[in-house]
């Protein structure tokens, strides 16, 4: 295990590196727009996942033609450049174009490096190999804010050191010995034949996206109004803090129960610290807020991973890259759809609008497990879960060896698809 790691340490350093510049940004474009309205602010955070959706889209168009150290080290150039570029404009149009560029890099750059690590572990060592990147990844994610921590909301410096760091991501991939693996195949998304297989999957994916991406956002913004500009950065932090910790556990509870039961209890845990928010909006002590946004990340940031899971579960034998493709769509839709809606609500009920929306989405998302529950069996057979993040397609074939599992087929005991 020792000796894979070093293999592929440079490429978990890489996004490791990316992802302190991705939690910096996270916080310092909402204070940048402290001054502007919330739609707006919702508009750049859309135009961010639409972009993410459409590098998602053309990954393997690229990664054919010109390999994956080239992909990824001219996007991590263009992200720098568009980072750099937020600082000379003040137009929420120019804004969004320039963060719409951003997330097709930012996909590309997951995509490429996360497609390189499936081909580089084995069966036996996927689960620990995800574990040490989801680790590290969320961890980068909850430092990155405090980087620029002494830094007012609209200095230059915060988006230098982000752009520096998106530099830096590069060398670690252009110097690792690692041979380039061979470019996968496009697959159809075919989010019907999807649905079909795991209703609750595509609901729960969708949610999350809903929830996350709008909340995320803005959240900083309503740190910074109720306890200072310090505050954002402590926010932000402690979401992905409560996902680490809470993410892995969920998921074991998750091979021994119905998923659903676990989504809905992640569901469930968001809705409750959301309404808290919303209800004593303003009014909390900051310890006591950043305990409540602690357990909103813990369950809000969390079941879209045990979602893919139970996919993967359903998913017919050399499928689970199509279904991951499917679901990380849909969660990019709902990273879409929530900033467009909390926007314009924050500005007309302020933020506590924002957690009453978080809230009553969570309690959806829970409602429709039990749904789906009453109506449909639980897996006879499970795929043991593995953490998964909301980056590329390639992500679930490094949590559940997609080539592999297609290899050997259906395990003992376990019965076709069709008769499930």
């Amino acid at each position: 295990m020792t000796g894979l790691l070093r293999n592929v340490a440079a490429l978990i350093a890489a996004i490791a590196i990316l992802q302190l510049a991705g939690g910096l940004l996270g916080v310092r474009i909402p204070l940048a727009f402290a001054e502007q309205s919330r739609t707006a602010l919702g508009l750049v955070a859309a135009c961010y996942s639409a972009g993410f959706m459409m590098g998602a889209m053309i990954a393997t168009v690229l990664f054919a033609r010109v390999g994956h150290i080239r992909v990824y080290a001219a996007c991590a150039a263009m992200f720098a450049a568009a980072t750099l570029a937020l600082h000379f404009s003040e137009d929420v149009w120019a804004w969004g174009l320039v963060r719409m560029s951003a997330g097709v890099c930012v996909a590309l750059m997951f995509a490429a490096i996360e497609s390189w690590l499936s081909s580089s572990i084995g069966a036996r060592s996927r689960g620990e190999v995800m574990s040490v990147y989801m680790v590290l990844t969320k961890g980068a994610l909850a430092l990155g804010p405090y980087l620029a921590f002494d830094y007012a909301p609209a200095a230059p410096e915060p988006f230098m050191i982000a752009a520096m760091l998106a530099a830096l991501s590069m060398v670690p991939v252009c110097f690792t010995a690692a041979e380039q693996p061979t470019p996968p195949k496009a697959q159809p998304l075919a989010l019907v034949e999807q649905f079909a297989t795991a209703p609750a999957a595509v609901i729960a994916s969708f949610g999350a996206g809903l929830v996350n991406g709008g909340v995320l956002a803005l959240a900083p913004l309503y740190a910074a109004q109720h306890y200072g500009a310090g505050a954002a950065a402590e926010f932000y932090s402690v979401a992905f803090l409560g996902s680490l910790l809470l993410q892995w556990p969920a998921g074991r509870l998750s091979d021994r129960v119905d998923r659903r039961l676990v989504i809905a209890a992640l569901a469930a845990l968001a809705a409750l610290a959301s309404f808290g928010l919303a209800m004593w909006s303003g009014r909390l002590a900051e310890w006591s807020a950043v305990l409540l946004f602690f357990l909103w990340g813990a369950g809000a940031l969390s079941f879209y991973g045990i979602a893919v899971a139970h996919m993967a579960d359903r998913a017919e034998p050399g499928k689970l890259a199509q279904s991951a493709a499917g679901l990380l769509f849909v969660w990019a839709a709902g990273s879409i759809v929530g900033p467009l809606i909390l926007g314009p609500l924050v500005d007309m009920f302020d933020v506590a609008g924002m957690f009453w929306f978080a809230g009553g989405a969570a309690a959806a998302v829970g409602a429709a497990m039990f749904w789906r529950r009453t109506t449909r069996e639980p897996a006879t057979e499970k795929e043991e879960f593995a953490p998964q993040l909301g980056t590329s397609v390639a992500a679930g074939e490094i949590a559940y060896g997609e080539e592999d599992r297609a290899q050997q087929g259906p395990k003992a005991g376990e019965a076709p698809h069709s008769a499930r």
